[in-house]
């Protein structure tokens, strides 16, 4: 679906970046089943997605998780929600973001759209800071 792929587009990037020990990164895809029962209590989880708001294609915009739980969803059945909705109806608790980049184009088709092609090293960048300064925050916590 063209730039609805740009999160594993951005991971795949990502993950020569970061070590193991720093992150580990889980390929959900359309599977949000997987990725939900591979989340344990308590886990600090980042999900990086495609969004579509209207707002600039290419722009990366981050969510807490507690304020998308806050937000209502209806699914219509299992095997249509999503790991938040999942995570929403079995009150699993994680802490985390949803960090999600404006997609520009979601039409069937394999490739990036030229947009977020030609974007596609600053998107890389950005969602990089992002989740650096959130690792760097949390390891604060501890």
């Amino acid at each position: 679906m063209k730039d609805d792929g740009i999160g594993l587009l951005v991971a795949e990037e990502l993950e020569k970046r970061f070590l193991r020990r720093e992150l580990e990164i889980i390929y959900g895809e359309t599977d949000s089943e997987t990725c939900f029962y591979s989340l344990n209590p308590n886990d600090f989880i980042l999900i990086l997605d495609a969004m579509s708001s209207g707002d600039r294609p290419g722009s990366v915009k981050i969510f807490s998780l507690e304020e998308i739980m806050e937000r209502v969803s209806n699914p219509t059945m299992q095997h249509d929600m999503s790991i938040l909705d999942m995570i929403r109806l079995y009150r699993f608790p994680v802490r985390g973001y949803l960090i999600g980049i404006e997609a520009a184009v979601i039409a069937p088709g394999c490739d990036l759209s030229t947009v977020l092609k030609r974007q596609f090293p600053h998107i890389c960048r950005k969602t990089e800071d992002i989740i650096r300064e959130i690792l760097s925050k949390e390891a604060k916590k501890r």
